[in-house]
Parts: structure tokens; C-alpha cells; sequence
């Protein structure tokens, strides 16, 4: 059965070890773009626990929480002790959840330690009542009503009814180690089989496959295609499966893409990616991960991100979208992910905090808050939220957004490339400057650029040097000894935390702004990709301050 759910992870376990083998926000819902005054509130009231429209888990809390469609929440069940302890590691907690496609049971896995078993949850919704087991699960979705996963050993489908005794139904294939359950479905399911590498199978790639009740296994995609795999979601109430990708080019290198495919066996897969200018400010080039995949509708919510392990954060990001028969809707950045549910409500995780920026550390899972937008507000319903599920019925039910979030503007900034709020001269003399280069009016510049050698004015003069200069003030600049701006600041910075030269979000955004194409790091000891202005910028812009007073005093060498 189709499940509808959110999975934020450093990786999946079998994504992790494949990769490591191998080497603020704005958003649109359902109307216009959400206001950001809308006041943060709190549900009242006594919540319906008969009818949840989303659950979600919250690991400090060591708790699954629901919450009903008014906002109001409660505690679901309580993680094991194997996964609620003081010091997490994300790769024991619950990597997705998974309703059923009534929404009458919620599951769950603990994937257990190295070497160990993992467990099995499944909660009765109506009574609330945990069924734990030991369970050899890879995987999990529904086959019907029944929760399914893949036997480790990959020779058989794991059923575990509602109110009965869980069986197993052989598969006449067995699929290799390290396969799993991708996505259920109403009469079959879809699992991913681990190729061996070798010849022109890549390591990590591996075979979508459909089994059904009968244990019998059939391809997915047509002429022995293969794809590397890291989710999958299926359409509630269809065929159609979305599922990510995970090419593997090193711990700190993945690269992930949503693709998408109608069900029918023999058909080939869609990948497309957004076209747009809040996709290029994120930088997700490569590497790249997708932190949400749900379905709304007739269509997809998702998120692409940078790699906050290995990577330099800001809003900018992480840049969400809906996505539906080829078409790409932006909803906003800085969110961990949003989803559509019925009558307009709309979810978001945002306000991300990331664990420590090591990829080797799985210590603290990243988290957001999580809020539920209605018709009366946009209540929370929880912080410390490390991923969420809406129940196949309110994602059918989600509607497609009536508009898009605003893509970044090209406009001169308000602060220095370290975040610091330049002089309010200093912006009023850079937006002088962006108005004149706009319109191409060089006898505004020429004198507006005072004092200016004859040269610099001819410079200014050039076909070419209104959109030169225009390019430059757009910047973030650096502050020099004496009041000097330098346009831009970025000389050479590196996309990677804790380094003496690692870049700020200001100088990626300028970098993502200039159309600069990564480079490898500079020197020893970095890891993450370099970018410098000097390319694109061939002449800095230098601007003065003295005595609260701005003067564009000309061109720096470059």
C-alpha cells in the first residue's frame, strides 16, 4: 500500500555504507506564499486521537508523537530503550514512519546495532496499543493492510497482519545481501536488489523489483535498467512510485535525484531537476541530498539540500519544491521539508539544527521545528522533530500550491560578506551605483566615481562596464583597513565547516550569484569545493567611507 512519510537521516544505513565504501524560510501552501507574520501559536483543546493527520518523532523526547488536523498533539508511544537513549545515534533511531493506508496502525523500525537484530513497532491507532518484535526487517511498507518488510537473507516478504500471526511468503528469487523493501502497495510491493559490482554494474546499483502476494518477483524497469537507491515513496492510491537516487562518490561527495515511474513493469523511469534561480543560490550541484519525498495529490513534495555534515549551511540551502507531470514549483529554502495535506492544511519542518559537521559523527540526528498551517493560524507541534508522516488519506487529499515563493532577488546587500550591516551611506551610494549600471547610464557612473582616473572612466565607458560594475555592487564586500569596501569580498573560500578560509554564507551566495563554477580546494587539509570571484570579477569596485560619508573612489587591481 502506498505510504506516505518523511525520512531525514545522515544516510540510510545501507546509503551510508555504500557511500563510505566509495570514499528563515519561505514557503507557498495552498494559496498564496505563506506570510511569515503569521504568529507561531499553539493548539488548545483536547486533541481527536481517533483521527490523526500526521505522526512524527521526536528522539530528545524519546517519544512518536500524532497530531490531529486542528494542530493538537499527544504522545503516540514511547521508543524502545534500544533507540531513546541520552546519547543518540541516528543510525538506531526510526528512519521513517509508516502508516497504513487507513491509517489504523503506524509502524516503525529499529534497526538495531552492528551484528544485531532490529526490532518491529507497530501501534494500533484506536486503542493504542505497541506490538514490538524481533524482527531480520529491511525495509517497510504495507501490502494491503498488512505490514511488510524483506528477510535479511533476501529470500522472503515478512507480513505482519493487523490482530494476527506474522508469516512469511517465499520469494522464487532471491535477492542479494543488503537489498530491501523500497515502498509498499495495495497488491504488491517494490524492492530494491543490490547488484554484485563488476563489469557495468557500479557499486551501490542494484535492480527495482515487484513482488506480490504469491512471492512471485518480476523487474520494474525495462531492458535490466539499474539504479542506485536511497527511498522510495509510493502514489496513496496508485501505482505511481517516486523514489531518490544515491550515486556514490564518496563520504562527503552523494549525489541524490528524484525520479519517478508509472508502476507498470517494462516502462522507464523520469528525472528532471528544477531550472531555476533559488536551485542555483543552493549550490547542490554535487554533492546533493534529498531530505523530504512525499507524495500531495497528484504530485510531489521535495527537498534537495547541501550536506550539512561536510558542507557550509544557510537557508539558501536547502530549497523546496512541488512537483507535478514536469512541472517544478518553488516553495521556499531553509526547510528541512514541507508537505501538503487535505483542505489546505500545509506542514513544514524549518528552523533546521545540525549535528556536529563531521561525517564520521552520527551522534545528534538533524531537526527542525515542525508546524501544521490551518485556516486559523500556524500552530507548532513540536521542536526537536527529526522527521514526520501525514496519513495516506490527507496526502491524497493535498491540493496543488495556487502560486510560488519568491526566487531570490539580484539587489545590493545590506551587509558585508560576514554578515556585519554596512553604513547606511554605504548602501544608499551601492544602490546609486546598481540603478545607474542598470540602465546603462555611464555619465551617472562617471560621476558618481569620484575621484576616478581618466582611464577608470574610460573603463566605466566600455560596452561592456555598466554590466561590469553591476555585477560587482551586487556583492557582499569586504571591509579593508581605513573604511575600504571591496565589491566583491570573495577572493578564494572553501565550502566546508571549521576551516580557516571556509566560506560564509554571504560569500556563497555571491558565489551562486557570479555563476561560479566549483574548483577543487586550495592546498592541504581541505576537502570541500573552492570557489574565487577573480573569474568573474576581473575589476573589484572600491568604495570609501570617511566621516559617515560614502565615496565610490574607483577600481581595484584584479
Amino acid at each position: 500500500m502506498p505510504r506516505t512519510g518523511h525520512r531525514l537521516r545522515g544516510f540510510r544505513a545501507l546509503a551510508l555504507a555504500t557511500v563510505l565504501a566509495a570514499a528563515a524560510c519561505t514557503s507557498a501552501g495552498d494559496g498564496p506564499a505563506a506570510p511569515k507574520s503569521r504568529p507561531a501559536s499553539t493548539a488548545t483543546g483536547k486533541p481527536d486521537r481517533q483521527h490523526p493527520v500526521a505522526a512524527f518523532l521526536q528522539p530528545a523526547r524519546e517519544a512518536v508523537m500524532m497530531a490531529d488536523a486542528a494542530g493538537r498533539t499527544w504522545k503516540a508511544a514511547d521508543l524502545p530503550p534500544s533507540t531513546a537513549t541520552s546519547s543518540f545515534d541516528t543510525e538506531r533511531l526510526p528512519s521513517e514512519l509508516v502508516w497504513s493506508p487507513d491509517a489504523s496502525r503506524l509502524a516503525w523500525i529499529d534497526p538495531g546495532g552492528v551484528g544485531q537484530t532490529g526490532q518491529i513497532h507497530l501501534l494500533d491507532v484506536r486503542s493504542g496499543r505497541l506490538a514490538s518484535r524481533t524482527c531480520p526487517c529491511a525495509g517497510l511498507g504495507f501490502l494491503g493492510e498488512d505490514a511488510v518488510s524483506l528477510a535479511t537473507d533476501g529470500r522472503s516478504l515478512l507480513l505482519f497482519p493487523p490482530g494476527g500471526k506474522a508469516r512469511r511468503i517465499a520469494l522464487d528469487k532471491r535477492l542479494s545481501p543488503y537489498s530491501q523493501l523500497a515502498t509498499g502497495g495495495a497488491d504488491d510491493v517494490i524492492l530494491f536488489s543490490l547488484l554484485p559490482e563488476g563489469g557495468d554494474i557500479h557499486r551501490g546499483e542494484g535492480a527495482l523489483v515487484v513482488a506480490d502476494r504469491k512471492g512471485t518477483v518480476r523487474p520494474l524497469l525495462p531492458d535490466k535498467g539499474t539504479t542506485s537507491f536511497a527511498e522510495a515513496q509510493r502514489k496513496p492510491g496508485g501505482d505511481t512510485v517516486a523514489w531518490a537516487d544515491l550515486e556514490s562518490n564518496g563520504a562527503c561527495w552523494p549525489l541524490q535525484t528524484v525520479k519517478t515511474h508509472p508502476g507498470t513493469s517494462g516502462a522507464g523511469a523520469h528525472r528532471s531537476l528544477p531550472d531555476d534561480a533559488a536551485f542555483r543560490h543552493a549550490l547542490v550541484e554535487l554533492p546533493r541530498m534529498v531530505t523530504h519525498l512525499a507524495w500531495a495529490g497528484d504530485g510531489l513534495t521535495l527537498t534537495y539540500s547541501a550536506l550539512s555534515a561536510c558542507q557550509v549551511m544557510s537557508p539558501e540551502r536547502a530549497v523546496s519544491y512541488y512537483l507535478r507531470d514536469g512541472r517544478w514549483t518553488y516553495l521556499g529554502n531553509g526547510m528541512l521539508g514541507i508537505a501538503f495535506g487535505a483542505e489546505g492544511r500545509v506542514v513544514r519542518l524549518k528552523n533546521p539544527v545540525y549535528g556536529k559537521a563531521d561525517i564520521t559523527e552520527t551522534a545528534d540526528p538533524i531537526t527542525g521545528t515542525l508546524t501544521l498551517t490551518t485556516g486559523g493560524g500556524e500552530p507548532v507541534l513540536g521542536k526537536g522533530v527529526s522527521l514526520f508522516a501525514l496519513t495516506p488519506a490527507e496526502s491524497a487529499a493535498a491540493r496543488p500550491p495556487k502560486s510560488s515563493a519568491a526566487q531570490p532577488a539580484a539587489r545590493v546587500a545590506a551587509v558585508d560578506d560576514h554578515g556585519a550591516r554596512l553604513p547606511a551611506a554605504a548602501r544608499k551610494l551601492a544602490r546609486d551605483i546598481a540603478d545607474a549600471a542598470g540602465r546603462g547610464d555611464t555619465d551617472r557612473l562617471v560621476e558618481l566615481c569620484d575621484p576616478c582616473s581618466t582611464g577608470e572612466h574610460d573603463w566605466i565607458r566600455s560596452d561592456d562596464g555598466p554590466r561590469n560594475v553591476l555585477r560587482a555592487i551586487r556583492t557582499h564586500p569586504l571591509r579593508q583597513p581605513g573604511g575600504g569596501l571591496l565589491y566583491p569580498g570573495l577572493t578564494t573560500c572553501v565550502d566546508e565547516p571549521d576551516q580557516d578560509i571556509s566560506c560564509t554564507p554571504q560569500q556563497l551566495h555571491d558565489a551562486a550569484a557570479l555563476r561560479l563554477k566549483p574548483g577543487s580546494a586550495p592546498g592541504m587539509g581541505y576537502g570541500g569545493s573552492s570557489y574565487s570571484a577573480s573569474d568573474a570579477v576581473l575589476v573589484p569596485l572600491t568604495l570609501r567611507l570617511e566621516k559617515g560619508r560614502a565615496r565610490w573612489t574607483g577600481l581595484a587591481a584584479g
